[in-house]
């Protein structure tokens, strides 16, 4: 009797799996590198000396990164407090997020996901509001990259980004905030992530305004990326003058396109071929290639920078005794 007479199905090595990952992840990153007839001989030219950044705007850049990244973990903890969970500390919510963000640079998606729905769990939070404060952040999260991305570069028409694709970008960003503004859409999105992950928790009600209010909150977020970027843009002297909408719309379009990518960890090489295609309107591919590699570079860093304080905050023991402190409040 063979694996698909007796219903066993059969099973691929782990090796297999990754090794499958990776090659997928190359041929895409090349296809995109390949669409803006980038080469070596053009990468060689980069002058790489004029590359130094302005110390002004690059120091602007990476706080109005930081505050991103302390604003997207205060929506996180008021979604799990309006999901019915409990009140967490800033410091325990910082722990909890950028601990699971860790999870992104795995192949799959999820484990960022999962290792957010379990750090929570540790803490107090439910599994029912754990998992949906999860996965609606996520939704949320992507939902407005995709929309600010697409209403930006089309904006940018005028100024380099094709005008063909404008009808297809407004197009694209207005499907986004239909879908995820309507709570039965929003709903099924939920059961579908559970029924995925093999849970079997109850969805949270949803009111009419649920959608748009967060999305609103999301998109604040994807324009303060957008705004950093562009900051690290301006801040480079071998680059033309910035410009706002394609700095907004190419950060926001490319980590949609990465995250997409689900074989690719962080969406690595994704990211930065998409990065590429959407800059390219606005400078030379090599220049594109060396601003993307860059960018990720700088905000990998960025991200470390909470981890350390966190790490620096539990060796003292501050983590702790502020969580203790406001239990006793509690």
């Amino acid at each position: 009797m063979n694996s698909s007479e007796s219903g066993v199905r059969p099973s691929f090595p782990r090796w297999a799996i990754w090794a499958f990952q990776v090659a997928l992840t190359l041929a895409v990153t090349y296809f995109l590198f390949r669409s803006v007839r980038l080469s070596w001989s053009e990468l060689a030219d980069v002058d790489l000396a004029a590359w130094c950044p302005k110390a002004l705007p690059f120091f602007a850049s990476c706080i109005v990164l930081l505050s991103v990244f302390v604003y997207l973990v205060g929506l996180w903890t008021l979604m799990v407090r309006r999901l019915g969970g409990p009140r967490l500390s800033l410091g325990e919510s910082m722990k909890i997020f950028f601990v699971a963000n860790l999870g992104r640079y795995v192949p799959g998606k999820v484990w960022q996901l999962a290792g957010l729905t379990y750090l929570a769990g540790k803490r107090g939070v439910s599994l029912p509001v754990a998992s949906s404060a999860a996965v609606l952040g996520q939704i949320f999260a992507l939902a407005a990259a995709a929309t600010l991305g697409g209403i930006a570069l089309a904006v940018g028409a005028s100024s380099g980004f094709p005008s063909e694709l404008v009808p297809w970008a407004l197009v694209f960003a207005s499907g986004i905030v239909v879908v995820v503004t309507v709570p039965a859409v929003l709903t099924n999105m939920l059961r579908l992530a559970f029924k995925l992950g093999h849970r079997q928790e109850e969805t949270p009600r949803l009111d009419s305004l649920f959608g748009a209010r967060w999305l609103g909150l999301y998109l604040v977020a994807w324009l303060g990326y957008g705004i950093a970027f562009g900051l690290l843009w301006w801040s480079i002297p071998a680059l033309p003058a910035v410009s706002w909408p394609a700095a907004v719309g190419s950060f926001g379009g490319a980590y949609f396109l990465g995250y997409a990518a689900i074989f690719a960890p962080a969406g690595i090489g994704v990211r930065e071929g998409a990065m590429v295609v959407l800059l390219s309107p606005w400078m030379s591919a090599a220049d594109a290639t060396v601003l993307a590699v860059i960018a990720r570079l700088w905000m990998t860093v960025a991200e470390l920078v909470p981890l350390a304080l966190v790490a620096f905050a539990a060796a003292l023991g501050l983590t702790d005794r502020n969580s203790r402190t406001e239990d006793h409040a509690i």
